[in-house]
């Protein structure tokens, strides 16, 4: 099994201490999140992991990984307990057959709506704005017939391992985009607060792969009041999205350009589209809260007071050094891990 090191960093962070509640993202090999980078760790005490999932688990090579991987986790950790946070009903059907706890909660409910908000109005630059990976599944040779474009983007190895070449065809094929990462001549990772703007500068945020998670940039573009264009897809961004302000365009160039055209047009009221997609995204939360509470109750342990909405604000991807999670589980007081508010 996988097992992270003291100088790798691991994705997730605690809930609560007493039960132990941890929660991550599901990242290839990490099937368990913090389940598997800190199973070895932990040892075989009693602990809830829940787990994110960063990839779609509506078809069954993926949810089959996935089981292989709880069984093994558990017979190795029987006082482990692991529930799957889904991003779609599918999903939670899937899991629900093989017998393994989960329950609908897309990983888009911990995009910090306190930092993607609406920015302060500034003339929008662009048409629209593409927050992806250069990488294939995205499909950014969808956005050839839009001239002016933003294109957001990060840089993962492992997602063109088998197409090296495709940043430099995507540059090749969108010569009038504004790759914003490297406008100052060297690539750059972006805060969160000039993604915002960016976003809030641009009239619609693209969502164009055909299969992937719940696509976290779609939540990000709403938040910030900003429409969406998106095209046929599996994965759970559609829970986040309603004909009043997103287009589901056919996957050709002619038809995002088109759709970007028509949002663009409309000028839609962005506190409108901001309130629409916190109401999608509410009753994933009180599923969270409803099962945090149950776990305390299984436990035979008060829930305690506290303020529950900054669980939902501590990132989609949080990093911390192992031994400082281990040093967070270690504190002696018996309390909710959810900080209050500065």
């Amino acid at each position: 099994m996988n097992q992270s090191t003291d100088i790798d960093p691991v994705f997730g962070t605690i809930f609560s201490r007493e039960p132990l509640i941890l929660w991550g993202p599901s990242n290839p090999p990490y099937l368990a999140a913090l389940g598997t980078t800190l199973a070895s760790r932990i040892g075989n005490r009693r602990a809830w992991f829940l787990i994110s999932l960063s990839y779609t688990r509506e078809i069954k090579p993926t949810l089959e990984a996935d089981l292989e991987h709880f069984a093994m986790l558990r017979a190795q950790y029987p006082e482990h307990r692991h529930v799957v946070l889904c991003n779609t009903p599918k999903e939670l059907e899937n899991y629900r057959d093989a017998g393994q706890a989960a329950i609908v909660c897309s990983a888009n409910v911990f995009i910090d709506e306190s930092v993607f908000d609406i920015p302060p109005p500034e003339p929008k630059q662009f048409d629209a704005v593409y927050n992806a990976a250069l990488a294939p599944y995205k499909r950014h040779e969808l956005c050839t017939g839009i001239d002016s474009l933003a294109l957001i983007y990060h840089r993962f190895a492992d997602l063109v391992a088998d197409r090296p070449t495709y940043p430099d065809e995507v540059r090749a094929m969108l010569p009038k985009a504004t790759f914003v990462n490297d406008t100052e001549g060297t690539y750059r990772n972006l805060a969160s607060a000039e993604i915002v703007r960016l976003v809030g500068r641009s009239h619609v945020g693209l969502c164009l792969s055909q299969m992937e998670g719940q696509m976290r940039a779609c939540a990000e573009y709403l938040l910030c009041g900003v429409p969406v264009v998106t095209t046929p897809n599996v994965g759970g961004r559609n829970r986040q999205l309603d004909p009043s302000y997103s287009i589901m365009a056919d996957p050709t160039p002619e038809a995002v350009a088109r759709a970007v055209a028509t949002l663009k047009e409309k000028r839609l009221d962005p506190h409108f589209i901001r309130r629409a997609v916190m109401t999608r995204l509410k009753p994933d939360r009180v599923r969270l809260l409803q099962l945090i509470a149950a776990i305390y109750r299984d436990e035979g342990i008060p829930l305690p007071e506290a303020d529950w909405i900054q669980l939902f604000r501590r990132g989609t991807f949080p990093r911390k050094l192992p031994d400082e999670l281990l040093a967070e589980i270690a504190v002696a007081e018996t309390r909710a891990a959810a900080p209050t508010p500065a």
